[in-house]
């Protein structure tokens, strides 16, 4: 009888063959499954990538044609407010009262972008010429409204980075006459009591006030107010700067400061980046001594004003993810 042990053992797969080939299977199986899969991924990070991408430049396309047709409009409010007083619309017979009006208007509207010190100046004189003080209070009521908000905007900008002294400070300047009599001298003393260097400052005329640092320690400031026009609320200033690094003086200078004089438009900048103004806060009178408050308002470290970048450059990097 034939021997078919041979036969019947080659017919049965051998078990290592049988496992390589299961192996195989799986990965042919996967290797369907994956390709599909890493195809999908990719196509959907592409794509998220490229919405992204889309979705920010679109945001700064928006933003650029906001600020243009925002410019447009505002261009010709200020064209229509500036005419009557400046421009070919204007008139010999307009009342102060209306030129008033339009510079208030003017000022409210467009105060970050134009010096508007000389339409203020010219109204102030016209209406003092004719004793109308209630309108000189409500002119000064708006110019004291503009340096608020701008202030304000100057505190919201610096806010992030005062921790580290770049951030914006107001310090108050209280200038006084020479207190001579008794009630005078009880006054003077009692504003000297809540004094609170250097934030809060008292002083007479012509006594210079030191020891006004900037937020950063890099300057320091010597303010002198030598005269003042207490009913028209003008002062003669000097300002000296010296640097805290040097000790070198770096400037002294002298000019007038008015209730006019706005943050934005009247400031001085340094060469490191620091950057300051003086405002006019109010008048009093209290006891027979009368006394003006100073506003020394440093602005924010490498701050550029509205009118020096014209687009607002905060939300554009926010846009294009700059900025948080």
């Amino acid at each position: 009888m034939p021997d078919n042990s041979e036969e019947g053992s080659s017919s049965q797969p051998a078990p290592g063959g049988r496992h390589s080939g299961r192996i195989l299977d799986w990965i042919n199986a996967i290797a369907k499954v994956a390709v599909p899969v890493v195809v999908a991924v990719a196509t959907w990070v592409g794509a998220y990538y490229a919405n992204k991408f889309q979705g920010q430049m679109s945001g700064a396309t928006l933003l650029s044609e906001r600020e243009k047709a925002e410019s447009q409009l505002r261009a010709s409010m200020f064209s229509s407010l500036i005419d009557p007083i400046a421009g070919s619309k204007r008139g010999d017979g307009m009342s102060v009262d209306g030129e008033r009006l339009l510079v208030e208007l003017l000022a409210l509207n467009f105060h970050e972008h134009f010096e508007l010190k000389p339409l203020f100046d010219r109204v102030d004189k016209r209406l003092a010429n004719e004793g109308a003080q209630e309108a000189r209070g409500s002119l000064r009521s708006v110019a004291d409204r503009i340096i608020d908000r701008q202030i304000a905007s100057l505190r919201k900008e610096g806010s992030a980075n005062s921790s580290d002294g770049a951030g914006a400070r107001v310090d108050m300047l209280t200038i006084t006459e020479p207190p001579l009599t008794p009630s005078q001298k009880a006054v003077f003393d009692s504003l000297v009591a809540n004094e609170q260097r250097p934030y809060q400052v008292v002083a007479t005329l012509q006594e210079p006030i030191g020891d006004l640092t900037s937020p950063d320690g890099k300057h320091r400031l010597t303010v002198v107010v030598d005269e003042a026009d207490w009913a028209n609320h003008r002062l003669k200033v000097q300002l000296v700067t010296i640097s805290t690094k040097g000790e070198s003086l770096d400037s002294n200078v002298a000019f007038t400061l008015t209730h006019f004089d706005f943050p934005l438009t009247d400031n001085t900048l340094f060469p490191d980046g620091n950057r300051i103004a003086l405002a006019l806060s109010s008048v009093h009178a209290e006891g027979g001594l009368k006394s003006i408050v100073l506003k020394l308002i440093w602005f924010p470290k490498d701050y550029f004003t509205p009118r020096e970048r014209p687009l607002d450059n905060s939300e554009f990097l926010k846009l294009v993810g700059k900025k948080t």
